[in-house]
């Protein structure tokens, strides 16, 4: 689909003829016209076997705020859902000075990809954990959980004390720098500060009318894995739950925009429907259900499980009303990296009673080689996915 094309195409189907779009997903929030539009595109995509397209970082706002992108220039394809996360744009981990330029790279990103294409983020949030401590060395200060050597055991279950108010003062640790001089209560308070943060950055992605761009927002995944301080040996099932629409309702709240599409994704580390539904926040709470999985490529037998898992996630979206998607994915063997599109993901979006509405790729040094840059291209341009072609 070309940029004219679909920019005549939105403005019929927003302006005009609404109702011809597939019957609409479950959404029990109010909705922005423009949120409602890309609700019942992503449906028409899954409908129809044909997803729309994401790379995580096609604009990277931690270092540049244009639509300059290294996939197009590649490629010659441009998309209409592109990857980011607000990790790097709040938060007390990091400086104020970087946060500070990666929450206005990331705002002119997005409304440029809006006002060029009427193109939407998918935003991730890599939210560091709120007792992470100065010294503790890794990027993701999310990974700091129960586990990791020094970790204060009695703050192993975080989220239980966000929901109870409960905990000691936190905030404090700040990523290769001095401990921040101003801290918080508790966990609950810190919390309560991040949610209003995001919102604020939020509220600024407006179009150039000033009407809220549609955001789609992937709120605390791989839920079933232990990595992060939101998976299973950190938080129950049922507490997660509460956390989840916790934290909806306080975006809800602090925002009021009503352009936010929420996204349910755990990992590829479940057995069935009743485990990939174990930490479902419910149908009120999301508007599109995925997972993640990097074993796509692996081999055969991996390659299977996760058309199975496909399949699964596919069903359970017609159950409850929802978009099924592919949050993340991406090649993990190097002897595949010449025809993981080709070979394993063109096969998975294909499969019988498979029906996704979106598929991001997240990894982002898999396109290095000649043989590499053939293979994307070639599936980009085949009509297999929803893209713009250049």
């Amino acid at each position: 689909m070309n940029d004219i094309r679909f920019r005549i195409w939105v403005f019929v189907f927003l302006f005009i003829f609404p109702a011809t779009l597939t019957a609409q997903p479950h959404c029990a929030r109010k909705l922005t016209k423009e949120a409602q539009l890309w609700l019942g595109l992503l449906a028409e995509a899954a409908k129809d076997g044909r997803p729309y397209y994401s790379q995580f970082d096609q604009f990277p706002p931690r270092k540049q705020n244009t639509l300059s992108s290294t996939y197009v220039q590649k490629t010659g394809v441009n998309i209409l859902v592109y990857g980011l996360d607000f990790y790097y744009a709040s938060g007390t981990w990091f400086r104020q000075e970087y946060k500070k330029k990666c929450r206005q790279n990331l705002i002119a990103i997005v409304k440029q990809a809006w006002n060029k294409y009427k193109a939407i983020p998918c935003f991730s949030w890599h939210l560091e954990n709120p007792y992470v401590t100065s010294d503790f060395k890794n990027y993701m200060g999310c990974r700091y959980r129960y586990g990791v050597e020094g970790y204060p055991a009695k703050h192993r279950y975080v989220i239980n004390e966000i929901l109870k108010g409960k905990g000691d003062s936190c905030g404090f640790g700040s990523y290769g720098n001095k401990n921040n001089t101003i801290g918080y209560k508790n966990p609950a308070q810190w919390f309560d500060a991040r949610c209003r943060e995001v919102a604020e950055i939020i509220r600024e992605l407006t179009t150039e009318e000033g009407r809220p761009i549609p955001i789609i927002l992937r709120l605390w995944h791989e839920c079933e894995d232990s990595w992060q301080w939101w998976g299973k040996n950190s938080v129950s099932a049922e507490d997660y739950v509460k956390f989840f629409r916790l934290t909806v309702n306080k975006i809800e709240k602090y925002t009021q925009t009503h352009n936010i599409l929420y996204a349910y994704s755990p990992n590829c580390n479940w057995k069935d429907k009743t485990d990939f539904m174990l930490r479902y926040p419910g149908d009120n709470f999301v508007e599109l259900i995925g997972f993640d999985d990097y074993t796509i490529g692996a081999d055969s037998i991996a390659f299977q499980l996760t058309i199975k898992r496909a399949k699964v996630e596919t069903q359970v979206a017609k159950e409850h009303g929802k978009v099924a998607a592919l949050f993340e994915t991406a090649n993990s063997k190097e002897a595949t990296s010449d025809r993981f599109f080709r070979d394993f993901l063109q096969p998975v979006i294909q499969s019988a009673d498979v029906r996704l509405g979106l598929v991001q790729l997240w990894s982002t040094d898999k396109l290095n080689t000649p043989a590499e840059i053939a293979d994307r291209t070639q599936f980009l341009k085949s009509g297999i996915v929803t893209v713009i072609n250049k």
